[in-house]
């Protein structure tokens, strides 16, 4: 069962977190289900990569050193308005969904989160844009 086909067509799917051994077991997992996958390891690399290849969504943490998942969720919607892509926000505590919320996320996932979950609210979401039911 490959989630992907689901979605239909879709662009890249960034993951962007500080911790290397997260981003490479997310992007796997990804990779495995059939989606394209991008990987960052701070803000600044996010950004480039967003601007560079529009991602269909990011996999995004909160908590980064130098520049966190709030200024870049920031940075991307002054920059690319409504080319933005919907960001799945990963945070420690329990303020996950508040945070994304408040963030205009799709989703909060606190960490540690079960992959599942994420490659639901990925499907969902990708599938959603594809019926054109949101941008």
């Amino acid at each position: 069962m490959k989630q992907a086909a689901d979605a239909g067509p879709c662009g890249p799917i960034l993951v962007v977190d500080d911790d290397p051994t997260t981003v490479r077991a997310l992007a796997q997992v990804l990779r495995t289900e059939g989606y394209e996958v991008l990987e960052a390891f701070d803000g600044p690399s996010a950004l480039e990569l967003c601007r560079e290849h529009e991602p269909s969504m990011i996999v995004l943490d909160y908590m980064m050193p130098g520049m966190d998942g709030e200024t870049v969720l920031a940075m991307l919607r002054a920059e690319l308005d409504d080319r933005a892509p919907p960001a799945v926000l990963v945070t420690p505590g329990g303020a996950a969904q508040r945070r994304a919320s408040r963030l205009g996320a799709v989703v909060g996932l606190e960490k540690p989160f079960v992959v599942e979950e994420l490659l639901g609210v990925i499907a969902s979401h990708l599938a959603a844009v594809s019926r054109g039911e949101v941008n």
